[in-house]
């Protein structure tokens, strides 16, 4: 299968046909000559169907692709509770007279 360097990258798809039917065995996406050379061999024999690749799916499986990490929801928990420790202690503080009493403050 011979493939102009303007259509690459293309998916590549490989079937076993069996009672009329396709069997869906494999599938890369490939984005060189040499690629799709490999594949048309490995399953030499299967009916091979070519696509063109949406940017998005090349994307998705370059090793080059930056990963975006997922936030922690740990961190999240323990900056809130860290916020409603801080928020009991000033209340605590306020209906003690404690801090009014420590900043000389007269309420």
């Amino acid at each position: 299968m011979d493939l102009r360097n303007e259509d690459l990258p293309v998916t590549l798809q490989a079937f076993d046909l069996l009672d009329n039917k396709e069997i869906f065995i494999a599938e890369q996406i490939v984005n060189s000559q040499s690629e799709v050379s490999t594949f048309t061999n490995r399953y030499a024999g299967k009916l091979i169907k070519a696509k063109k690749a949406a940017v998005n799916d090349n994307k998705s499986y370059s090793s080059n692709a930056p990963v975006q990490k997922r936030s922690s929801s740990s961190a999240n928990i323990v900056m809130i509770l860290i916020i409603l420790i801080i928020a009991a202690l000033v209340i605590y503080g306020f209906s003690t007279g404690w801090i009014q009493e420590k900043l000389n403050l007269k309420v």
